[in-house]
């Protein structure tokens, strides 16, 4: 058995090949490529993956499984091993198993210092720490069995040097206690007692170790392991705003609002459920399936004790159940089909998405293990079976007068097993990239996580330089954001780590919907602008699945993606070039706010002006907060603003004077004056009656203020550039003012504007696959797997080359 081994918890970037025997009796290294670099895991770890199968003479399909460190350590460098682990893996159809990452390191001593170990007596134990950062220890306590099973004694924590038990230097069952600490930190623990090795890390056949102990055999390696689980032992560092009072002075009568989703009422936890939860369950069932059947208690209790069965519930800060699903498991432990009960969620919380937060860990235990699944919902539930169509489950069948006394009808649905389905497409003996399509198309997929979104897309770039839209996959972290009142980084990458699986998933069988097959020929991913740590989880992932598939891959510009998509116009479809030599493209989201001269699809753009503070986006949702509307504020103004009066308050245009730089923006003048005149009318007496201002005036003021703003210099843009066609993209680009406003300035100066499908406004991967598939078809070299991620990457850089690093 070939086992692939990767960690990047601690400073060092390990890959290795390990052969397992079949009696377990023996463990080979056949190759091991190791950096001690802490800044080069991205850069590094799928190049010494490929390195270490070529120094094997192997390739990616003799691997048989992967071992893959899960931490604790510092958190962006264990991402970026946890991101290829699983994409290794996922792409291959193999199995994948996580391990943590300090285990491995015990394994790791005992090998490299077999005698010192022997030395501490029967009983040993070891303890091993890595440094936390913020002056504390990742630790942990492991000894072994007579037969060389590792155990754990203590599982994995973080802690200040002094509450660390080093002290005494003798195991609990009487035998010594022997230390390992990584080289940031051994210094400081070598008074603590025997210090058998200051410089440990994981090495791979530590990893295969570690993960050989805990599966108990090496067929235990052959099956799917438990979803990995990055072990982070913190919070992160988010604090949630107190919630913000609407101003007395602003009149909400009118308005149909939701509540504000921010200060601690946002998305609720996810908790799994026993037998305590079933009045609660039969309640929310009373309601739903009122007129019909509803389980009573007795039902609920029954189900929740099986031992088959698994049920989650949605629970909100007070501990009240607001939704619940259950799976059950039936059939033969090695042919199991498994069956989804209601998917429930309280009325008043219907259209809030929630139901994916049931539903996605369900259908991962379900991978996890195999087989189809199977469900009834009623004919006539439009969104419980557009949510089911979501994660693959299709309509089988229809039983009459299912449900009862009411007589209505059922669709029967089922999702296929989709490890069968990747078993199928891994028989094929080589990478779709070695096999040219017979009419001459390139599927190129494109990845997506510079922010709050996990995309994955795909597109076909035909012979004729023609582009379509195949598949278009979007994961949002927004509602973990809710309660922030805005992106935090650190739940974003976080985020992206636990989508990148399901949404690769939902492409991959759009892709088959298609009938395009199953894999792509190129694979890019946004290596930048954008957030630091959300980068790397995608541009991980989306190296390792080109290195799996043996497909080339391009790290691309984030921005230029924007653009890119833009040209493809509202059936997601490219139709023709022209104008494109000489285009304007205003960029408008959360994060940007710019115009862009465009030379080319594909060419180095030139930014001719930016925001000088808050992008639009950005102060959409400041000025939501300050009147109530919780986060994201866009969506919620725009349709305020729809009902309002935009010529009520004149509220300024920033940056609009002579004087001013003719493309640059500002918005925080104008979310301050908004601020300013709800609390001068607040002054003035406004609290009630006609006096007080409508809401729906406040949003539509202010946000023509913005559009304004923007349409005026991006038209300003063109004039001066002699550009004929003007795009329009980002977020924003799917406010109904700005593209209303757009349309009509860009019809009076003869200009034609270009704006994609409202799904591809905000960040997906098909912008992204968009974008290489333009610089495939202008014949741009590769990437490289070495390439690194830019935080803050510059527009005039479409495509980033390989920085490869060599070892030390």
């Amino acid at each position: 058995m070939l086992l692939l081994t990767v960690d990047t918890s601690t400073s060092y970037v390990v890959a290795g090949l390990v052969r397992l025997s079949s009696s377990d009796a023996t463990m080979d290294l056949l190759a091991s490529v190791v950096h001690d670099e802490p800044r080069g895991h991205m850069e590094l770890l799928t190049p010494s993956i490929m390195q270490c199968l070529a120094d094997a003479g192997l390739t990616t399909g003799d691997v048989d499984a992967v071992i893959v460190g899960e931490g604790p350590g510092p958190f962006t460098g264990l991402r970026v091993g946890m991101a290829t682990g699983a994409a290794f893996g996922q792409a291959l159809g193999i199995p994948v198993h996580g391990v943590p990452s300090l285990a491995a390191i015990a394994a790791t001593v005992r090998r490299e210092h077999p005698e010192a170990i022997a030395e501490l007596g029967a009983g040993a134990e070891l303890t091993v720490i890595t440094d936390a950062r913020r002056r504390e220890w990742y630790h942990a306590t492991y000894s072994w069995s007579e037969g060389g099973t590792l155990r754990t004694v203590s599982e994995p924590a973080v802690s200040a040097p002094a509450d660390v038990d080093l002290g005494s230097g003798h195991s609990a069952a009487g035998g010594a206690r022997g230390v390992a600490a990584a080289k940031a930190v051994a210094s400081a623990a070598a008074s603590a007692g025997a210090l058998l090795s200051e410089d440990a890390w994981p090495s791979p056949l530590g990893l295969a170790d570690a993960a050989l102990s805990l599966a108990g055999n090496a067929a235990a390696l052959r099956q799917p392991g438990a979803p990995l689980r990055a072990l982070y032992l913190r919070r992160p560092d988010a604090v949630e705003p107190k919630k913000k009072e609407r101003p007395a002075a602003v009149d909400y009568s009118r308005a149909e609002l939701k509540p504000a989703t921010e200060g601690g009422e946002g998305t609720p936890a996810v908790v799994r459920l026993d037998a305590s939860a079933a009045p609660r369950l039969a309640e929310i069932e009373a309601v739903l399936f009122e007129g019909d059947s509803p389980w009573p208690v007795n039902g609920f209790i029954y189900e929740l004790t099986r031992d088959n069965t698994i049920y989650l519930g949605l629970v909100d800060d007070n501990g009240q159940i607001l939704g619940y699903a259950g799976l059950a498991r039936n059939g033969a432990p090695d042919d199991p089909e498994w069956e989804i009960h209601t998917v429930g969620i309280t009325p008043e919380h219907h259209g809030k998405g929630w139901a994916h937060l049931l539903i996605r860990p369900l259908m991962e235990e379900v991978d996890r293990v195999g087989g189809p699944v199977f469900l009834e919902v009623r004919t006539d539930n439009d969104p419980a079976i557009g949510l089911y169509t979501t994660y693959g489950f299709e309509v089988t069948g229809t039983r009459k007068g299912y449900y009862q006394p009411s007589g209505a009808d059922a669709f029967t649905m089922m999702r296929a097993d989709r490890q069968s389905i990747a078993g199928a497409e891994n028989t094929v003996e080589s990478a779709a990239g070695e096999h040219p399509r017979q009419d001459g198309s390139t599927l190129v997929m494109g990845v997506e996580s510079s922010c709050d979104e996990t995309g994955v897309g795909v597109v076909e770039l035909r012979a004729d330089g023609s582009v379509r839209t195949i598949a278009n996959a979007v994961a949002s972290s927004m509602d973990q954001h809710a309660r922030f009142g805005g992106v935090v980084p650190e739940i974003a990458s976080r985020a992206h780590l636990e989508a990148m699986g399901p949404t690769m998933d939902a492409a991959l069988e759009q892709m088959r919907e298609a009938g395009v097959g199953g894999r792509p020929d190129a694979v890019a991913a946004t290596v930048g602008p954008g957030l630091a740590g959300a980068l790397l989880v995608g541009a991980a992932a989306a190296k390792t699945y080109a290195a799996a598939w043996g497909v080339p891959f391009y790290g691309v510009n984030h921005l230029g993606g924007h653009v890119a998509v833009e040209s493809l116009g509202e059936k997601g479809a490219k139709e023709s070039d022209t104008g494109m030599d000489n285009a304007i493209a205003l960029l408008v989201s959360g994060g940007h706010t710019q115009i862009l001269h465009v030379q080319g699809l594909g060419k180095p753009m030139t930014e001719l002006g930016s925001t000088l503070d808050d992008a639009a986006g950005e102060a959409y949702d400041k000025v939501a907060r300050l009147l109530g509307l919780g986060y994201p504020g866009g969506p919620v103004i725009d349709k305020l603003a729809a009902q309002g009066d935009s010529s009520a308050i004149a509220f300024p245009r920033g940056m609009m004077r002579q004087q001013d730089s003719r493309y640059d923006f500002s918005f925080s003048g104008l979310k301050t004056a908004v601020a300013r005149y709800v609390e001068q009318a607040g002054k003035d007496g406004a609290h009630d009656g006609a006096a007080r201002i409508p809401i729906e005036d406040v949003c539509a003021s202010f946000q023509e203020a913005v559009v304004d703003v923007l349409t005026t210099k991006a038209l300003r843009a063109c004039e001066d550039t002699g550009a004929k066609v003007l795009l329009l993209g980002g977020g924003v680009a799917a406010n109904r003012r700005l593209r209303e406003l757009a349309a009509e300035r860009c019809a009076a100066a003869g200009v034609e504007l270009r704006i994609p499908d409202v799904a591809l406004c905000t960040d997906n991967g098909v912008m992204i696959a968009a974008l290489a598939a333009q610089l495939i078809a202008d014949g741009a070299q590769p990437s490289g797997l070495g390439v690194a991620t830019d935080p803050g990457l510059e527009v005039e850089t479409p495509l980033v080359a390989s920085n490869e690093k060599k070892p030390n």
